[in-house]
C-alpha cells in the first residue's frame, strides 16, 4: 500500500509537470525538441505521439501523458540549468523535474513574503504571474517559458532616466542565478525583497555589488572576490542564527558579505564573512559589532574594521550619497590578512 502511494503521488507531481511543460517533449517533422531536456539528449524516441493541447481547467492535469522510462530518467536526473552561463549556474546541480517544482514553490512563497514586506502586490490576469512594485521599480516573476526551470524576474523603473539598463539586468541576473534558484531558500527571497525595498541610491549600491559577484573577472585589480549572502552562513559571527535572512532594514541596514581571495589555488583560498552596517543617517558604511568568540582569530575583523574605518575617515558622505559599495570596493583593494588571519 505503502509503494502504491508514493507511485500516486510521483504520478500526481509529474502530471503537474507535464500540464506545464507539454510542448517540451514531442516528435516534429522527424526530431525531438529538446527544451527541457540537456542538449544531444536521447531520451524520448521520434515515434512519440504529437502534443495534445490541454484546456484551460483544473480538471487538465487528470489527462494522462505517457513517458518513456528514459524520459523519466532525464526528468530525474541532476543536470546543468539550461539557458545560463556555466559560471552563473551556481554549484548545486538538480534535476529538471526539481527545478521546476523548487521554481513553483519559490512563486508562492514570493506572493506571501511580498504582501508581508513593505512591497505593493498588482493584480496580473497573467496565470503564473506576480507582479508589484517599489517605490522607485515596477517587478515581474514568471517561470521563464522557455525552460520551465527558472524564475525570472524582470523590472521597470517607475521614473525613467533613474536606472542605467545595465544596472536593471544585472538585479535580473541575480535573482535569477543567486535568489531563486537551488537549493530553493525561502529566506533568500525575504533578504531579496528587504533588498528592493531599499532606497534607490542604497539599492543602486547593491546591484554594483552583486555586479561584482556574478562578473569577478570585470575587477581583476581587487584582492578578493565578493559573494552578497542572502541567508546568514554558519560559519558568520554569531549575531543571528545561520540560515536567517541576511539582510536587516531599518534605521540602519545590516547585511553580510563573504570575501574570497583570489588565489592560484582556489582550493586553498581563504574566505571570511563581513557583516556590514550601513547608517542611514550618518552615510558610514563600518563593520557590526562582532561578540567575542572563543578559539578564533580575531585578525580578520580588526583588520577590516580598520580599512573601514579610515575609507570612513577620508571619504566623508555627501547628502543623498550612498557609501556601501566605495567602501566595500576599497576593503576588497587594500586588505591583506597576515598568515595567521584566517578567521
Amino acid at each position: 500500500m505503502k509503494a502504491c502511494w508514493c507511485y500516486m503521488i510521483l504520478g500526481k507531481i509529474l502530471l503537474k509537470f507535464t500540464e506545464h511543460c507539454e510542448s517540451a517533449i514531442y516528435h516534429k517533422a522527424g526530431g525531438i525538441r529538446y527544451s527541457l531536456f540537456p542538449p544531444g539528449s536521447q531520451a524520448v524516441p521520434t515515434n512519440m505521439p504529437p502534443p495534445r493541447k490541454l484546456p484551460h481547467r483544473s480538471w487538465a492535469a487528470s489527462i494522462p501523458t505517457i513517458l518513456t522510462h528514459s524520459a523519466l530518467n532525464v526528468l530525474l536526473l541532476p543536470s546543468p540549468t539550461p539557458g545560463l552561463m556555466p559560471g552563473l549556474a551556481g554549484s548545486y546541480l538538480c534535476s529538471p523535474l526539481e527545478r521546476f517544482l523548487g521554481s513553483v514553490i519559490m512563486r508562492r512563497h514570493l506572493q506571501r513574503i511580498i504582501q508581508q514586506e513593505t512591497l505593493q502586490l498588482i493584480n496580473s490576469n497573467e496565470p503564473g504571474v506576480i507582479m508589484f512594485k517599489t517605490d522607485a521599480l515596477k517587478c515581474r516573476v514568471a517561470l521563464n517559458p522557455k525552460t520551465n526551470q527558472t524564475l525570472q524576474l524582470k523590472v521597470a523603473p517607475e521614473t525613467a532616466g533613474q536606472w542605467k539598463q545595465e544596472e536593471l539586468q544585472v538585479l535580473e541576473k541575480f535573482f535569477e542565478t543567486r535568489v531563486a534558484g537551488p537549493p530553493f531558500k525561502a529566506n533568500t527571497l525575504i533578504a531579496f525583497t528587504k533588498l528592493l525595498g531599499a532606497p534607490t541610491h542604497i539599492l543602486r549600491d547593491c546591484v554594483h555589488i552583486m555586479k561584482l559577484e556574478l562578473f569577478p573577472d570585470q575587477a581583476s585589480q581587487l584582492k578578493w572576490n565578493v559573494q552578497f549572502c542572502l541567508t546568514i552562513p554558519p560559519s558568520a559571527p554569531p549575531i543571528a542564527p545561520p540560515g536567517t535572512p541576511a539582510v536587516v532594514l531599518k534605521s540602519k541596514m545590516l547585511f553580510f558579505l563573504q570575501l574570497t581571495q583570489k588565489s592560484a589555488v582556489p582550493q586553498e583560498a581563504m574566505s571570511i564573512i563581513v557583516p556590514i552596517i550601513y547608517d542611514m543617517a550618518s552615510g558610514t558604511t563600518q563593520q557590526a559589532d562582532i561578540p567575542r568568540q572563543q578559539n578564533s582569530s580575531v585578525a580578520a575583523p580588526m583588520m577590516v574594521s580598520n580599512i573601514l574605518k579610515r575609507f570612513a575617515e577620508l571619504n566623508s558622505p555627501r547628502p543623498g550619497e550612498c557609501t556601501i559599495f566605495a567602501a566595500v570596493r576599497d576593503l576588497m583593494a587594500n586588505l591583506t590578512l597576515p598568515p595567521g588571519g584566517r578567521p
